[in-house]
């Protein structure tokens, strides 16, 4: 008869015997042996956030912008009034959060991934790549601008982000204009953005805001590119949701807000 609890116990023995013996053979590091090489780093671009743009924050140590809530709240919304959209087109790209979000809660759409440059091409091909031939790439509209041609016919949902920081106060209101005419009735704009305040004390407290915010490890550092055109201003949310009503679509409305961060959706009647 086999004692077992008797083998067991020569088991472990042999195991930790055999352990100590080849952890004496590797010489510990500052003892003769050679280092062990660290790992290797992995790609930044590699890591890829649901609905999160792929970029650095001010100190250069983790992806995204913060802003997956505020894009997959988008796509809820509009699921309410269109739940089957038929071609959802994202202008100004990147590396395709926006239009990842909405192809997330619309499987059955297409979607149009937009950008003036291939620079994140490669990297949306990753992001979206799991939706297949339910999504082409096109390199045009500079400066989001859609009246060259950029915006394929049927398209029912056309997306847009950081809008004021590549068109000045009539460029912006021009783009709406030009968003009506090109969405059928029924269709929807849905723009992330900044607004202003016309630099008044609401500018200066919510500046303030955002520096507070980051100290108490609120994640809210990095919401999109500053303006960068000398003499632009930020338009004010009135001013955008007015352009929005004077291009046609009713009813505007905003949708979510953080500090000076929002999003803003209106249907074409």
């Amino acid at each position: 008869m086999i004692d077992r609890n008797a083998a067991f116990s020569a088991l472990v023995a042999a195991l930790v015997l055999v352990a100590g013996s080849t952890a004496a053979q590797v010489p510990p590091e500052g003892h003769g042996g050679a280092p062990s090489p660290p790992p290797p780093r992995p790609e930044f671009a590699a890591v890829i956030p649901p609905y999160e743009a792929i970029n650095a924050d001010p100190f250069g140590t983790y992806p995204g912008d913060h802003l997956a809530e505020a894009r997959h709240i988008a796509a809820i919304v509009l699921a309410q009034d269109k739940p089957q959209p038929q071609m959802i087109t994202d202008v100004g790209s990147y590396s395709g959060e926006f239009l990842e979000a909405f192809l997330q809660r619309f499987p059955a759409a297409h979607g149009q991934w937009t950008e003036p440059v291939p620079t994140n091409e490669n990297n949306a091909r990753k992001r979206l790549s799991r939706f297949g031939d339910h999504v082409s790439y096109v390199i045009g509209c500079a400066s989001r601008d859609i009246s060259q041609g950029c915006v394929p016919k049927g398209t029912d949902v056309l997306l847009t982000s950081w809008l004021q920081i590549h068109q000045d106060r009539p460029g912006i209101a021009r783009w709406y204009a030009e968003a009506f005419g090109l969405l059928p009735r029924g269709g929807w704009v849905v723009v992330l953005d900044h607004v202003g305040s016309g630099g008044d004390a609401w500018e200066t407290r919510l500046s303030a805001a955002h520096a507070e915010a980051n100290t108490q490890e609120i994640t809210i550092r990095n919401e999109g590119p500053p303006i960068h055109h000398p003499g632009w201003t930020v338009p004010s949310l009135d001013e955008q949701l007015a352009d929005m009503r004077a291009a046609g679509f009713e009813q505007p409305q905003v949708v979510w807000r953080r500090l000076d961060t929002v999003v803003m959706m209106a249907r074409k009647p």
